[in-house]
């Protein structure tokens, strides 16, 4: 068949399947057994051993765009970086005493920030950087 899309696909589904057995091998069993019939399907001398597994990735990301804008809009001066983290911490409700993952947010929104600085909506101010929403009218 000359389905070469779909084969692509399931494959490539066939290989994060495989990465995920080592997670819940028993729903990775199941999976890998319909995936590989239907690989078969469209391509019945398929070497299904060729496949590598690939490593699943954390999908559910945690994003800070909409807190960091109602934090930025209740705050009543420009925030510093970790200050801006702590408090965005607090609006998760997450403990801010860990410094690992203060100091990982804190960079992690550098990012964020300058990304929204781009687009329009935050702007920066001084040494060190204080970030402040900015005006739109």
């Amino acid at each position: 068949m000359a389905e070469t899309h779909v084969l692509f696909a399931l494959k490539r589904q066939y290989a994060r399947t495989l990465g995920l057995a080592r997670i819940d091998p028993a729903q990775a069993k199941s999976d890998l057994a319909h995936l590989a019939a239907v690989i078969r399907l469209f391509s019945p001398d398929e070497e299904l051993a060729a496949i590598r597994p690939v490593r699943p990735y954390k999908a559910d990301r945690e994003r800070w765009h909409r807190t960091v804008l109602q934090t930025l809009k209740a705050a009543d001066r420009p925030l510093r970086a970790r200050e801006l983290a702590r408090l965005v911490l607090v609006a998760r409700g997450i403990d801010a005493s860990d410094h690992a993952r203060l100091l990982s947010i804190g960079c992690g929104l550098q990012a964020t920030l300058g990304r929204l600085e781009a687009q329009g909506f935050v702007c920066v101010s001084g040494k060190p950087r204080r970030w402040g929403l900015a005006r739109r009218g």
